[in-house]
C-alpha cells in the first residue's frame, strides 16, 4: 500500500521524538496579560485582564500557555460590595439579591474573577518582572521572585513563569493600566512611594531581544493606556513582524468606561476601560474571532471608541489579513458555553465614560466613606507639590508647556512628531535614558508622583529631555526644589 508524504513525514516525526502542535505548519500560541495599578479604584484595570483571561479560557487556551500579571486587591476589597465578585462591563452588574443568601445575584459568566489566574501578584507586577517574561528569562526571574517571595513585609508572589515559545509562534501581549508620553505605569512599591514604569525604550529593546532570540513569529499588542500611541509612534519599526494597536494616539488620554454606577448605596468604581470593552466585545461576538482579520477588528473598535483616536503600529501591511483567531484562539478549542451565557443575559445598562487620569478622583470624590476621602485628599495633596515644582522647573529651564491637540478624531496624529521631539533633541537612546534619570530624580528631590500624575506631567519631562540634557536638568532640580518640598 502506498504512503503519503504527508504520513510518511509524521510517521518520521513521531519516531524521533517530535512534539505534535495543533495544525499543519502551525505553531504554539502564548499569553501575556498584565494590569499595571493597584487600588480599588483602578477596579477596571484588573476586570480588564481577568475578562481577557476568561475569552483566552473559552477560545482553549491552557493555563501554562498564559501569563497573568495583576495585583490582585479588589475582588476581596474591603471596598467591593460583591466579594470575590469582580465584573468588567455595566450589563453584569446585579439588579437583584439572591432572597436565601442575600447576596448580589450575578448572572451567570459575568463574573470575571472566576478561574482568573495570578501568575505574578502584589509586589511581583513591576517593570522587572514584566521585562522578564517578555525576554523569557528565566534565570533573572527565578532570582526576582525568591526575591520578593521571602519578603514578608509585602503583599505579593510569583513564579518563575515566562515566554519559553519559538519562532514559529504567536505571542499576544494585553497591557492595561495608566501610561504617559513613552511610558507605561507600574504599582508604586509601597503606599505613596515613587512611581514606576516601563519607557518605550524599554519595550523596544525587549522585543528587540525577543526577535534576535526567535521567541515569536509574531507578535500582536494591545495597549490600554493613556497617551499609549507615544510607546511606538516613530519607535516600532515596520519589519518585526508584531503588529500594536492603541487605545489613543501619542498625544490624548484614553477613557475609563461604566463609571459611576451605584450597586445598593454604594458608588462603583469604573468597570472598564472604553477600547478594551469594545475589542473584548467584538472578538466575542458569535463568528468574529473566526472570520473576522486584525484589519477588520481594529476599524470597528476604531468606530466604537468613539472618545480616544485608536491607533495601529509596526507590521501593518503583512499581518492586517490574519484572523484573529491565529492569535486568540487555541488549536484544541472546546465549544465556549460561558462567553454565550454572557452575551444572553447582557443588559442595557451603562455608565459614564471618563478620561482615564480623572476616573481615581471622581470615584474617591463620590465616596462618603472618610478613608477614601482622606484619601483623596493626600494625592490632591502629593499632586500640587509636584505640579508647583515641575512647572518651576520647566520655567527655570526656558522650556514651554506642551500645547494641547483638540483634534482627535484624526488618524494622521497617530504618526504626529511632538513638538520639539526627541529627534530634534537628543538621539532616540540619550533622550530614553535622560527621560528615566529626570523622572526618577524628580520623584527623590521634587514630588512623588501618583499614576495619573505621571499621565499629566510626561508630556513634560519629554519636552525638558527634547530641549536640555540630564545634567542641566537635574541642576536646576537642585535650585528649584528646596527640602521644604520634599
Amino acid at each position: 500500500m502506498a504512503v503519503s508524504a504527508a504520513a510518511l513525514l509524521g510517521i518520521i516525526g513521531l519516531l524521533c521524538g517530535a512534539s505534535v502542535v495543533a495544525g499543519e505548519g502551525e505553531g504554539d500560541k502564548w499569553a501575556v496579560l498584565v494590569a499595571g495599578s493597584s487600588g480599588f479604584w483602578n477596579y477596571r484595570h484588573q476586570a480588564d485582564v481577568c475578562h481577557a483571561h476568561q475569552i483566552l479560557k473559552a477560545a482553549g487556551f491552557p493555563d501554562d500557555r498564559v501569563i497573568v500579571m495583576r495585583y490582585d486587591d479588589v475582588a476581596q476589597n474591603a471596598l467591593n460590595p460583591m466579594p470575590g465578585v469582580v465584573v468588567n462591563r455595566a450589563g453584569c452588574l446585579p439588579t437583584e439579591r439572591d432572597a436565601s443568601t442575600g447576596e448580589w445575584d450575578v448572572r451567570e459568566g459575568c463574573n470575571v474573577e472566576v478561574g482568573c489566574g495570578r501568575d505574578y501578584y502584589g509586589a511581583a507586577v513591576s517593570p522587572e518582572s514584566f521585562i522578564n517574561v517578555l525576554r523569557g528569562d528565566v534565570s533573572a526571574q527565578r532570582l526576582f521572585c525568591e526575591k520578593i517571595n521571602s519578603d514578608p513585609t509585602r503583599f505579593g508572589g510569583c513564579e518563575p513563569k515566562v515566554l519559553n515559545s519559538t519562532a514559529r509562534d504567536k505571542v499576544f501581549v494585553a497591557f492595561f493600566d495608566h501610561g504617559g508620553t513613552h511610558m507605561l505605569g507600574f504599582p508604586a512599591a509601597w503606599k505613596y512611594g515613587a512611581m514606576r514604569y516601563v519607557t518605550a525604550k524599554d519595550l523596544r529593546v525587549a522585543m528587540e531581544h525577543m526577535r534576535s532570540v526567535d521567541l515569536y513569529g509574531e507578535l500582536v499588542l494591545y495597549i490600554e493606556a493613556c497617551e499609549s500611541g507615544s510607546m511606538f509612534n516613530d519607535i516600532l519599526p515596520q519589519d518585526v513582524s508584531a503588529f500594536a494597536v492603541t487605545a489613543a494616539d501619542p498625544f490624548h488620554s484614553s477613557y475609563a468606561s461604566d463609571c459611576g454606577l451605584r450597586l445598593g448605596g454604594v458608588t462603583m468604581p469604573c468597570l472598564g476601560d472604553l477600547f478594551s470593552v469594545n475589542w473584548m466585545r467584538d472578538v466575542t461576538r458569535p463568528g468574529h474571532m473566526k472570520y473576522e482579520t486584525l484589519e477588520e477588528d481594529f476599524d470597528i473598535v476604531e468606530e466604537q471608541t468613539n472618545l480616544s483616536q485608536v491607533c495601529v503600529y509596526g507590521d501593518i501591511e503583512s499581518m492586517a489579513s490574519e484572523h484573529i483567531s491565529s492569535y486568540l484562539e487555541y488549536p484544541t478549542k472546546p465549544a465556549g458555553p460561558r462567553r454565550a451565557a454572557l452575551r444572553r443575559h447582557s443588559s442595557p445598562r451603562s455608565g459614564a465614560a471618563v478620561p482615564s487620569l480623572e476616573a481615581a478622583d471622581a470615584f474617591l470624590a463620590a465616596s462618603a466613606i472618610p478613608e477614601l476621602r482622606e484619601e483623596l485628599l493626600a494625592r490632591k495633596r502629593l499632586r500640587e507639590v509636584a505640579e508647583a515644582n515641575l512647572a518651576e522647573l520647566a520655567a527655570l529651564l526656558d522650556v514651554p508647556q506642551a500645547r494641547g491637540l483638540h483634534d482627535i478624531h484624526d488618524k494622521s496624529i497617530c504618526h504626529k512628531k511632538p513638538d520639539p521631539s526627541f529627534a530634534d533633541g537628543a538621539a532616540g537612546d540619550d533622550f530614553f535614558d535622560c527621560l528615566r534619570s529626570t523622572i526618577d530624580r524628580f520623584q527623590d528631590v521634587c514630588g512623588i508622583l501618583t499614576a495619573e500624575d505621571l499621565t499629566r506631567s510626561s508630556s513634560v519631562f519629554s519636552r525638558l529631555c527634547a530641549a536640555r540634557t540630564a545634567a542641566q536638568i537635574e541642576r536646576a532640580m537642585g535650585t528649584v526644589c528646596a527640602p521644604a518640598s520634599v
